[in-house]
């Protein structure tokens, strides 16, 4: 198919595009945010933060949703590859290219950022067991569903008798 410079789908399309690059911005700024937080000391700015981050996840998606539905309309496939296709069809390079470019990287950005305060809250955790560990006398290890099977409390025990 020829690139279709009046389709219908292209307003409903770069906004899809404009609304991801928008949150994906605010969500930046929120996982730095957030990043600051884990390693700070007020538990009720972390919180603050994953709030923020899990409303604006919810914000992101109706965006990422709706370039879907235009996606499956036009037979493009989903996902990147389908994105890929439909801006082909659909735009020129030099409309578009900006745009694609920025929520790429803010993608990027997003992701290696999330990445980061995972490893960040992770170690946190490790270092909250260990210093519990000392101070009750008890193993570091997760009292329930840890990582080896038949480890932790419950693992003596079945669930299915009374």
């Amino acid at each position: 198919m020829s690139t279709q410079t009046s389709s219908p789908l292209k307003g409903p399309f770069l906004a899809t595009l404009e609304a991801s690059i928008s949150g994906l911005r605010v969500l930046a700024q929120t996982l730095q945010e957030e990043q600051a937080a884990l390693t700070g000391n007020d538990p009720q700015r972390l919180e603050d933060c994953v709030q923020r981050k899990i409303q604006q996840l919810q914000q992101l998606e109706h965006s990422v949703l709706a370039r879907e539905q235009i996606l499956k309309q036009t037979d493009c496939g989903n996902g990147l590859a389908g994105t890929e296709q439909f801006l082909r069809r659909h735009f020129q390079p030099q409309e578009i290219l900006a745009q694609w470019q920025e929520l790429q990287s803010l993608s990027q950005q997003v992701d290696e950022l999330n990445i980061s305060n995972g490893k960040l809250a992770m170690a946190g955790e490790r270092s909250t067991r260990h210093a519990l560990s000392i101070l009750t006398g008890r193993s570091e290890e997760p009292q329930t569903y840890g990582r080896k099977a038949g480890k932790g409390a419950a693992a003596g025990y079945s669930l299915g008798k009374c």
